[in-house]
């Protein structure tokens, strides 16, 4: 009977903090940036401004919920950061597709690879970088 009463609410507290964590990492940011990057590639190789708005108006979705999602605390504010940049650029980009700039438009697509290689750069250091600053 003592069993019975301890084990059961330590059962169910630990049942309770693996459903929380499972619920926290139920956002898949690999994948999201996955689609990302087909939507980018789509946009990219748009022959036509509506081709390119379908792209964009994709690759939005999900920085959107990118935004949305919860990260670690040490990366929070970078991550932050980064998408901030990159809905301005998105921004940008959609701004000229309404106007039916589509050469523009994929001109502006090279701020969003540069800053996903400046993220991606500040996210996942290299070693040399640690060492050499």
């Amino acid at each position: 009977m003592l069993i019975r009463t301890v084990l059961r609410p330590t059962l169910l507290f630990v049942m309770t903090i693996f459903a929380a964590q499972s619920f926290a990492s139920s956002f898949d940011m690999k994948s999201a940036m996955n689609e990302m990057k087909l939507n980018f590639k789509h946009a990219a190789e748009a022959q036509s401004v509506e081709e390119m708005t379908t792209a964009m108006t994709s690759f939005n979705q999900v920085l959107v919920q990118l935004q949305n999602a919860r990260f670690p605390t040490e990366k929070q504010a970078l991550y932050t950061q980064g998408f901030e940049q990159l809905d301005l650029v998105v921004e940008g980009v959609e701004k000229q597709l309404e106007q039916g700039n589509l050469e523009q438009a994929k001109a502006q697509l090279k701020a969003i690879d540069d800053l996903r290689v400046e993220f991606h750069d500040k996210r996942n250091p290299s070693i040399w970088s640690k060492l050499f600053g």
